[in-house]
């Protein structure tokens, strides 16, 4: 089914101003004449550099120190490698971070990632410059600097998040000189995408500055049938203000429509109603959400912020900045699930002889509000020999999920992967949806001590957290309050020059809410009582020659999670702290030059994933489900001397057996990938060109690359995705 145009109109006066804003600061790139300010002392603002043993991270938020000497581990993913190897989605994008993995990944639809083992939550493990946005839309990459992905407890960092990690975005800021940036690419079967970067600065001193992005894509992939659309506007604004002050505003607007493409499911081969078998290899660019009934994906996202922050004393500046993002979703599909030709029903599943059924799912309107507020102090302090970084501050938000009182999941029939069936659509309003609110106040305090070779870190924040749940016929209304502490403490230690070794411990909370399935569980849409993790991590940290890095870190994590308890009906009872997991790893990771003219990185994770406590005995000692024991990557950038400006890149990326059921009993089998990609960058006359093709999955691999299991109990399997080609050419001026 085509995907018709739509307008995409100004939702605010507030957007409408940024918008005309953004037409104003495109013409001053251009060198269209501008209105005289007066004239303001100005504030500089500086970026740690792009080599791996000098970049910061602003979500480690225990210092101003480089991740080098930073006690936790902390990766960073630059946009620019990214565009380099065609990465354009959260998954691509973290293919070589061997910490992070897939949890329910597909085209056209909300990615969610997975790192040290623990599925993060999308409402509360992202963040964008710091502060919270929720991540049930589709990321885009246009104006991002940058991915960093924090690795383990995040207490410190945020009062309720999933404990594997925190992913941040960090954002273009306006440059120093006049860019102009085209970018036109092709991929796949005829996916077209335009993008524009414009920044500089303008006025007496250059006191105003802006960046500007704009994107246009017109989406044919591999997978068939599945089309889609995505447009993007965002800008960035700073003011330089008299007595070292810096305001800045910033907003960000995108909408994707794209029909979504499910995941495949496991077979009752003996027809026993219970699934128990892996698929063979299935060609990935089968969709089975194409029938002619079927509706796109759709996801509006507005996001936006204010920033202002000040220099006093010597060494010390306050800050205060707010930001809000308003989701709109549209999520429609012909889901495939459960079996009712076989002998005896199947659900979750497909039947042995690949036959499925068929719903109807429609959840129009679904509103996912975020607000947040912080007010923070950052300073230097001496104390006799000891020198003290310290930071503090107060953070509010407010996450809410509106939806439409009724949304569809109705069966329309039976179709089969390999022969295809049309079958009715049923879009009629059937089911309650839940609505869902939730509230925090935090309070934080960080002190980085150093005193010679040695540190010493300290951080705690206070939280008190409000959740409520209700029915959207007004049953089921439920609420807690609840306020808690999260620790963390680190202690570093510099043995020789480039050397760091540090041991840390830290806590986080989690809150969980039972799935909205009436069929499976008594108390659905319920808020749980949140639980509490902890971690303890002992690293190792080496800056190479050329500003290259060396890392080694073993972590420690137990979480615990929810349960469920049978009842005489037939549903489960879902009860918080019913079971825990204990993840061990290893990780290891080398960035350096070998040669001038190889540019080469490495990692590796080893991670030890089982349930420790459980209600039901026989699944203590098992593994996690889809997580890999071993994941390893290796990424080599040749300039080819030959020809002035050519890079060529290659990129192997591995995962060991992972998990399928809670038994153990059905593992994904062990695969790998090799990517490749060839860049040129020229220069002319008039400004630079630079020239990108490459090949994702070379070698056209047929795997499994993801198996999660939902939290109310599904398991869905997606494959690799096909070799798929690209291309591009940018033109800086």
């Amino acid at each position: 089914m085509a995907i018709n145009d739509q307008t995409f109109p100004a939702t605010t006066a507030i957007g409408r101003a940024l918008i005309t804003a953004f037409a104003a600061c495109a013409a001053l790139s251009f060198g269209l004449p501008v209105q005289a300010q007066s004239t303001l002392p100005e504030v500089r603002v500086q970026a740690g550099g792009s080599e791996p043993a000098r970049v910061r991270a602003v979500i480690g938020g225990v210092g101003d120190q480089p991740v080098a000497t930073t006690p936790q581990s902390v990766s960073l993913i630059r946009t620019e490698t990214m565009r380099d190897l065609g990465a354009n989605s959260l998954s691509s994008a973290i293919r070589s971070e061997t910490s992070a993995g897939d949890s329910y990944n597909t085209l056209g639809y909300v990615e969610t990632l997975q790192v040290r083992g623990f599925t993060l939550d999308n409402a509360l493990n992202y963040r964008r410059d710091g502060l919270m946005i929720s991540n049930h839309a589709p990321m885009a990459f246009e104006n991002k600097e940058g991915l960093e992905i924090l690795k383990g407890v995040s207490g410190l960092q945020s009062g309720v998040s999933a404990p594997g990690g925190m992913i941040n975005s960090v954002l273009k800021r306006p440059t120093e000189t006049t860019l102009r940036e085209v970018n036109f690419g092709l991929s796949e079967r005829g996916t077209t995408l335009l993008h524009g970067d414009f920044g500089g600065r303008v006025g007496p001193d250059a006191r105003l500055g802006y960046r500007i992005n704009l994107a246009g894509e017109e989406r044919r992939p591999e997978v068939r049938n599945a089309p889609g659309k995505r447009s993007f506007l965002s800008g960035f604004f700073d003011f330089r203000l008299p007595n070292n002050a810096l305001l800045e505003a910033e907003f960000e607007h995108s909408r994707v429509r794209q029909r979504s493409v499910p995941g495949f499911g496991l077979l009752d081969v003996d027809g026993d109603g219970m699934a128990e078998t892996l698929p063979g290899a299935i060609d990935p660019r089968i969709n089975l959400n194409d029938q002619a009934w079927s509706q796109p994906f759709e996801s509006t996202n507005n996001i936006g912020s204010l920033r202002f922050q000040q220099a006093f004393a010597t060494s010390w500046f306050y800050g205060l900045r707010s930001g809000a993002q308003n989701i709109r979703t549209n999520d429609r599909t012909a889901f495939p699930d459960g079996c009712s030709s076989g002998p005896n029903y199947l659900y979750p599943g497909f039947c042995g002889n690949y036959d499925v059924d068929i719903y109807d799912y429609r959840s129009d309107n679904e509103r996912r509000n975020t607000r947040t507020a912080e007010a923070f102090v950052r300073g230097d302090l001496l104390t006799g020999a000891v020198k003290h970084h310290l930071s503090a501050g107060f953070v509010r938000t407010r996450y809410e999920e509106r939806f439409e009182p009724l949304q569809a999941y109705n069966w329309v029939g039976i179709d089969n992967v390999f022969n295809r069936q049309a079958l009715p659509g049923d879009g009629t309003p059937s089911s309650l949806n839940t609505l869902r609110d939730a509230r925090t106040g935090e309070m934080y305090l960080t002190d980085a001590m150093s005193m010679g070779p040695f540190s010493l870190w300290f951080g705690l924040r206070h939280t008190q957290l409000s959740r409520s749940s209700e029915r959207t016929d007004g049953s089921q209304a439920q609420n807690y309050d609840q306020s808690f502490t999260t620790p963390w403490g680190a202690i570093g230690y510099k043995p020789w020059k480039g050397g760091f070794t540090y041991l840390s411990a830290g806590r986080g909370v989690e809150s969980e809410v039972v799935p909205n399935q009436p069929a499976y569980f008594t108390n659905y849409g319920a808020v749980l009582p949140a639980l509490r993790s902890r971690q303890v991590e002992l690293g190792y940290k080496q800056v190479l020659p050329g500003a290259g890095l060396a890392s080694v870190a073993l972590f420690d994590i137990h979480k615990p999670f929810s349960d469920d308890i049978a009842q005489p009906d037939g549903t489960m009872l879902r009860v918080a702290d019913g079971r825990e997991a204990r993840h061990r790893g290893l990780e290891m990771a080398w960035t350096g030059r070998p040669t001038r003219s190889l540019a080469l990185s490495a990692q590796a994770t080893l991670i030890d994933a089982e349930l420790t406590r459980a209600l039901d005995p026989a699944q203590v000692g098992k593994r996690a489900t889809n997580v890999a024991p071993l994941a390893a990557s290796v990424q080599a950038a040749w300039q080819i001397a030959a020809i002035d400006g050519l890079t060529w890149i290659n990129r192997a990326s591995y995962a060991g057996r992972k998990a399928v059921t809670r038994d153990n009993s059905i593992e994904l089998p062990a695969y790998w990938q090799m990517d490749t990609a060839f860049v040129l960058r020229q220069r002319t006359a008039s400004g630079r060109l630079t020239w990108r093709f490459g090949i994702d999955n070379l070698f056209d691999r047929r795997y499994w690359r993801d198996a999660p299991t939902q939290y109310w109990g599904g398991v869905y399997l997606f494959p690799g995705m096909p070799r798929t080609a690209r291309a591009t050419v940018q033109y800086s001026f």
